[in-house]
């Protein structure tokens, strides 16, 4: 996995969000890669959809078609609350509009990186409200597998820890969700890695 906050040239910071598939040395290699990227791309544009673009064109001829990197790069703006994103293939992020308002999943905008020359991405975006919670995350939580190996861990379940404890402040409810993951797992070694980015808009 591999998370990341970038500057851009005169709009708000980025925030990248990444999964490669696979495990091991090379997997650990492209991560790296990806990184080496993404800093000297990124403020040579406002655009989201043209850095997923550039990396996709960059990364198509030299890895595996079997191997592909799943991306959500986004940019917030404070003053507007607008979340501008483009999600290459990425686990839908989860935005949790309180009770009366339910859950809205980020869908992804385009394929994952690596896994075609004829790459299209488009740009999404979505204004957060006071109260609204924002959770990335990579697939390893969510196919996170119990003790006996025949249950994941899951949507509805992540969906239902936010709801049972929205009113925490962010800190506390990523601790929340951390502790209902290692329960489910009862505290078994996990197979994929688990990344988790929570945020909680306020009113000021």
């Amino acid at each position: 996995d591999y998370f990341d906050s970038l500057n851009s040239e005169d709009g708000p910071p980025g925030l990248v969000l990444a999964d490669v598939s696979g495990h091991g040395l090379s997997a650990g290699m492209l991560m790296s890669s990806l990184q080496t990227v993404f800093h000297p791309l990124a403020p040579e544009t406002d655009s989201l959809v043209e850095v997923l673009k550039r990396i996709n064109r960059l990364y198509i001829h030299n890895i595996n078609f079997s191997t592909f990197v799943t991306i959500f790069f986004a940019r917030f703006d404070p003053r507007t609350r607008m979340l501008s994103y483009a999600s290459a293939g990425h686990n839908p992020p989860l935005l949790y509009r309180g009770s009366s308002n339910g859950v809205t999943w980020l869908k992804p905008t385009g394929a994952a990186i690596g896994l075609m020359e004829d790459y299209r991405q488009r740009l999404e975006s979505v204004e957060l409200t006071p109260g609204d919670i924002l959770l990335l995350y990579t697939d390893g939580i969510v196919e996170a597998l119990n003790l006996l190996g025949n249950e994941q861990f899951g949507y509805d379940r992540l969906v239902e820890v936010i709801q049972q404890n929205e009113d925490l402040p962010a800190n506390e409810l990523l601790q929340r969700i951390r502790q209902a993951l290692t329960d489910f797992t009862q505290g078994s070694l996990l197979a994929d890695d688990v990344t988790l980015i929570l945020c909680k808009v306020n009113s000021s």
